[in-house]
């Protein structure tokens, strides 16, 4: 008989800034406010002198973002914003001027440390220069802007070798035999534990370049043996192709609920 675990909602984020000055968001996915049970973020707004600092963490409470702006309703972004990736690297640090527009140098990195690109905003608009890498280091791209208009690309193979092709912005990994297939594999999870689960499991999982479920997370305390057996069953769902962003493979982070009812067996 599979034990039974019921699974109550524990968000990981410390707050302890409740006050006149503080706001705490609960965030769906693209980013709009919606109850606490459903969000997959957490944001917080604190009054930090003049300005207002602004922190989105993952659910288990890791920092994703964090920056400043001029009013609590998020108006006019000012100063360094970072990114952070799960692992809790640096993945992303922009700049904005004292009137909230992009300006100077903007710079991303992937999870394996490497750089990812450089970026170069004047007045909020592309301009100059712009770098793309592979994950395995070598340049990917170059792309010459001129007041947001590209004026040239150059493309570049994994081997760093130029080669003629068509400029591939972002394509989103899929499924060799389609979301519905996937979406029912993971629908026989349940079948393949010793748990008889009840409730909400959010997944968090990266497609790497070669099309491989990595770095499984689940935002809810589990007991180590189930985290391990949700990990393994994910890992070994073969078929992805991966993500392309700006001629590159690229690994591409998802996060998904899972919900759970007990079966009854006579």
């Amino acid at each position: 008989m599979k034990n039974i675990l019921f699974l109550f909602l524990i968000l990981l984020v410390p707050f302890n800034i409740y006050g006149q000055d503080s706001i705490v968001n609960y965030l769906d996915k693209e980013g709009k406010i919606i109850d606490k049970i459903n969000a997959v973020e957490i944001e917080t707004i604190v009054k930090k002198d003049s300005l207002w600092e602004v922190t989105k963490y993952y659910r288990n409470g890791k920092i994703k973002q964090i920056g400043h702006f001029k009013t609590k309703y998020k108006k006019i972004p000012i100063g360094e914003f970072l990114t952070f990736n799960r692992k809790g690297k640096i993945s992303r640090i922009i700049y904005y001027d004292f009137f909230g527009m992009k300006n100077g140098l903007s710079r991303s990195w992937f999870d394996n440390g490497n750089i990812s690109s450089f970026e170069i905003y004047q007045n909020d608009k592309k301009e100059g220069k712009w770098k793309y890498y592979h994950y395995n280091g070598n340049e990917a791209c170059r792309l010459y802007y001129k007041n947001d208009s590209i004026l040239k690309s150059i493309i570049y193979d994994e081997k760093g070798i130029e080669i003629h092709a068509n400029l591939i912005e972002f394509q989103e990994p899929s499924f060799k035999e389609g979301l519905d297939i996937f979406r029912k594999r993971l629908g026989q999870l349940h079948n393949n534990l010793d748990y008889q689960v009840v409730g909400k499991i959010y997944l968090s999982f990266i497609i790497d370049i070669d099309g491989n479920i990595t770095d499984v997370e689940t935002s809810e305390k589990l007991p180590k043996e189930l985290d391990r057996r949700i990990r393994i069953y994910l890992e070994n769902i073969k078929g992805w192709d991966p993500a392309f962003h700006m001629n590159r493979r690229y690994p591409y982070n998802f996060e998904l609920p899972l919900n759970f009812s007990v079966k009854f067996h006579d």
